[in-house]
């Protein structure tokens, strides 16, 4: 009689496992591959800090190159800002500003321009990176601003190229620093003491291929996914395991557990799986 009970405990209990199988979430096959692109970025030592920022290689291929050229080679060591304006940019990349006088600020470049690239989807967000130039659409060099918050009144006349990662307190300290305004009304913008990009560093962007064994999955979804989906039945035959011993173990659980079974109709459903099963197994 237990045992019959038993069984029935135990098919009650498989009715109701499969919907945690299917409740469980998707699990890629063991080893699959996926190539997600890095980005380059870029980190500039600065005597306030240090500002690190993504760069958009695919979004402004031009402008990143031309960039990544600057940089690698040195030009921008030891170049300072020589605009800031609170709540708009802080500008930098001119040459000039690595003299003794400031009224030529702004004026310089790297001897070469680039065309304008504008790419709808890159915008002037808080912290992003924007290329400077004359009212030539394209003029710009090798001087570029990062925007201290958001300045989309700038999207579409000029270059977004990249955005701040870390570091954006950085790019507020500096963009409140005391300029000379109009004490010195051709330095209006210039601030008064110097600050410089020490050191101007650039990281690669490169494909990572990465194989997540299992698919990824956690939890549940790890469990299912073991040993290429044979997690399944495991997790089924722990289900039936536990009810047959709550079933055997707790006699305050059998009413309950019998109420549930009959709303079910498991009987029927066990008779039909006895059915199934050779005369001589069932016997044994």
């Amino acid at each position: 009689m237990r045992r019959r009970g038993v069984l029935a405990a135990a098919a009650a209990l498989l009715l109701l496992a499969p919907p945690l199988a299917l409740a469980a979430p998707a699990v890629a096959d063991p080893g699959t591959s996926t190539s997600v692109y890095e980005n380059s970025t870029v980190t500039i030592d600065t005597n306030f800090g240090v500002i690190v920022a993504m760069l958009y290689d695919e979004g402004a291929p031009i402008t990143v190159s031309n960039f990544i050229n600057l940089s690698v080679s040195g030009f921008y060591d030891g170049i300072k800002f020589h605009r800031i304006i609170d709540n708009f940019v802080i500008q930098t990349g001119d040459p000039n500003s690595k003299d003794n006088n400031p009224y030529n600020d702004g004026m310089g470049g790297s001897g070469t321009t680039i065309p304008l690239e504008i790419n709808e989807n890159l915008t002037h967000e808080d912290g992003a990176f924007g290329m400077a130039r004359s009212n030539d659409p394209n003029s710009a060099s090798s001087q570029f601003y990062i925007c201290d918050g958001p300045q989309h009144q700038l999207d579409g006349n000029y270059a977004v190229f990249g955005i701040v990662i870390e570091g954006i307190e950085v790019v507020r300290t500096i963009a409140s620093q005391p300029t000379w305004g109009y004490k010195r009304p051709l330095l209006m913008d210039h601030p008064i003491g110097d600050i410089v990009m020490n050191r101007v560093t650039i990281a690669y962007g490169f494909w990572n291929n990465a194989t997540a064994p299992g698919g990824g999955s956690g939890g549940l979804g790890a469990i299912l996914g073991a040993a290429g989906g044979a997690g399944v039945p495991l997790v089924l035959i722990g289900v039936l395991v536990l009810g047959g011993a709550v079933y055997c173990a707790v006699p305050k659980a059998r009413p309950p557990m019998r109420r549930a079974i009959d709303r079910l109709q498991v009987p029927r459903v066990v008779k039909a799986i006895r059915s199934k099963i050779p005369t001589r197994l069932r016997r044994a």
